[in-house]
């Protein structure tokens, strides 16, 4: 019986059931015939004794498909979906099609192991429309990842990134993506941007903190790397016109680097960024991070506290995540027991559980959390309070013995009050579960390599003149004064010729005593409470950078880039809070019975930064 009539009377029988069960269901009938049509291929194939693929529903590389023409796989309907090395795996629907066999048997002579999959004709058609957008080009080998072998000449060719935009013209889509994503490790990069334009596309590298264009590329090569990108994330290839998420993940010397993408349609293409997300990143010290003096003496009070939240505040890209590492690293002790609930989980931490939230199947930061308080956890740290649900449940976990960490995003520490009662907590919820609140930015460290000292215009006198003035109404006993030059960035190749290398943390950092709770609960103003929190000793995040400029660690421009240095400019942002919590939302439900409120002590902890003049 030739292969296409062969339809067994078993699966005959079958469709003819399916067919009578979607009348009464209302299936669309076209689906019901397309799944009889791969049952009958499935028991073609068995009876022919070959392995059977739907090849309508696997995700094929655009870069395997290569291998073959485009003119040559839809003559013979032939698709290459799998390939590793010398191993490559074909769909075909026709075996005895002579077109078909001679191309196995070129591919066998060039060194390939074959394993071919049958397929049913229109599935083969549906695959083939991968090949919509790609050249028809000589075949080349390449492989799934960057491995052990290969990464050392990978590192070689891409040197400086001039290598770089040279290489990316002379390779497949999946070696220019890696070498890309190399290149973005090698220069300390955390992020890739895909930026296309009308003629041609940028791509950038956020190196310590800022973006740095480093090569453009022309529009037919973006193609295919975005497609590359678009496949190995788990996005749609076929789908352009909707933002899309999706990750994958690229081996470096054992080092497990995760690549989280998002995507979204812009006039002349789809838009790109890639977050990197060293899984083996050593957790930082305290005082690696940049926490000195008063900052740093309440982070290690932190450590000590039997309850409460400890919140880090910021924008995206403010180091928070690393912050809340660096906690967990020291609260990580054999008697605690320790789970996070993340989105992603960045980096892996030995000894304590960690969760990661899949949304789209309902197990949220929310419903995540409250999951994860039956564990009995001692410590928990959450990703992001983003909605009220999870700030309700987080607040009661830190009313019922529980130390809970994580992140919020407001401009400066105090406003993170106003913002949880914009998200929907009462004030008398707020007040007894608050402990700590921390507020930070990251700046870049000047080039050791390259730096140089020059004398100060009378710009920047004039801001360190009244910088200072300012510190000294919070600790007059401080000795401070202004140095003779400040530091300058030069520019070298250690530093990609930027004047920066690494980067570390300014943060202004305040602890909800019993004075703050009161202030709270008798719903003063954002004003009010900056002032008490100033009073008790706390530096703005301008000011903690100004004392970093006055050691030498880091430029002016750099603060002035970051922070509003003035205490003027921090009054209007501390106004703008206050607007925001006077058109707060009323929750659905809210907590009717008032909870006991918790004593907070603190240890008198003056600045004990001293700045040595430059």
């Amino acid at each position: 019986m030739a292969d296409q009539d062969f339809i067994s009377s078993q699966v005959q029988t079958d469709a003819t059931k399916q067919m009578q069960a979607a009348t009464s269901t209302g299936a669309p009938v076209k689906d019901i015939n397309r799944d009889f049509e791969e049952r009958a291929v499935m028991e073609r194939a068995q009876k022919m004794g070959m392995s059977y693929i739907d090849i309508e529903k696997v995700h094929i590389n655009p870069d395997h498909l290569k291998v073959i023409s485009v003119e040559d796989a839809t003559q013979s309907l032939i698709v290459p979906f799998y390939k590793v090395g010398k191993k490559i795996r074909l769909a075909i629907s026709h075996p005895t099609n002579p077109g078909t066999q001679a191309i196995i048997r070129k591919l066998k002579e060039d060194g390939f192991a074959i394993n071919v999959n049958l397929a049913s004709d229109p599935g083969i058609k549906k695959a083939l429309a991968y090949y919509q957008n790609q050249a028809a080009v000589a075949p080349i080998q390449t492989e799934n990842i960057v491995n052990e072998e290969e990464i050392e000449s990978y590192q070689a060719e891409i040197e400086n990134l001039g290598a770089l935009r040279q290489k990316i013209r002379e390779v497949t889509a999946e070696e220019a993506l890696n070498f890309i994503n190399v290149g973005a490790l090698k220069t300390g990069a955390s992020d890739i941007h895909y930026q296309p334009e009308e003629t041609r596309v940028i791509v950038r590298f956020r190196i310590d903190g800022v973006l740095q264009e480093v090569l453009e590329i022309d529009k037919s090569t973006y193609n295919y790397i975005s497609n590359q990108l678009k496949y190995k994330s788990g996005m749609k290839l076929n789908v352009d016109t909707i933002p899309q998420d999706g990750r994958f993940f690229f081996t470096v010397n054992k080092r497990k680097i995760d690549v989280r993408v998002s995507s979204i349609p812009t006039e002349y293409g789809e838009s790109f960024v890639c977050r990197l997300l060293d899984s083996k990143k050593k957790s930082l010290s305290f005082e690696e991070l940049g926490f000195e003096g008063r900052n740093l003496a309440l982070l290690k009070h932190a450590l000590t506290i039997p309850n409460g939240m400890i919140l880090v505040t910021g924008p995206t890209g403010s180091g928070k995540t690393t912050t809340l590492y660096s906690l967990l690293t020291e609260f990580n002790t054999p008697d605690s027991k320790i789970i996070t609930l993340e989105d992603p989980i960045e980096y892996h931490l030995s000894g304590i559980t960690q969760s990661q939230i899949n949304e789209k199947r309902g197990y949220t930061f929310g419903s995540g959390l409250r999951a994860i308080l039956r564990q009995d956890p001692d410590i928990v740290m959450i990703g992001e309070i983003r909605d009220f649900d999870t700030a309700e449940t987080a607040s009661q976990a830190a009313l019922t013995g529980h130390v809970l960490l994580s992140t919020l995003h407001t401009n400066s520490a105090i406003e993170t009050i106003p913002r949880l009662i914009n998200i929907g907590l009462k004030p008398f919820m707020v007040a007894p579960s608050l402990s700590i609140v921390m507020a930070q930015r990251l700046v870049r460290k000047v080039c050791s390599y390259c730096v140089t000292q020059q004398p100060m215009n009378e710009g920047e006198r004039t801001v360190l003149t009244k910088a200072i003035e300012q510190i000294k109404q919070i600790y007059p006993d401080m000795q401070l004064s202004l140095p003779p030059t400040l530091p300058q960035a030069a520019g070298c190749d250690k530093c990609n010729n930027t004047g920066f290398l690494g980067q570390l943390s300014i943060a202004e950092m305040f602890v909800n005593d019993d004075a703050l709770q009161d202030l709270i609960l008798s719903d003063k103003t954002t004003g009010e409470l900056f002032k008490h929190v100033r009073a008790n000793g706390m530096l703005t995040m301008g000011e903690d950078g100004i004392l970093k400029v006055l050691r030498g660690v880091t430029t002016l421009s750099e603060i002035e880039r970051v922070t509003d240095i003035s205490e003027e400019k921090v009054v209007k942002s501390i106004e703008s809070a206050e607007l925001a919590k006077n058109e707060k939302v009323e929750p659905q439900k809210t907590q009717e019975t008032t909870p006991t409120q918790t004593e907070s002590t603190v240890p008198p902890v003056a600045n004990q930064t001293t700045p040595p003049v430059a």
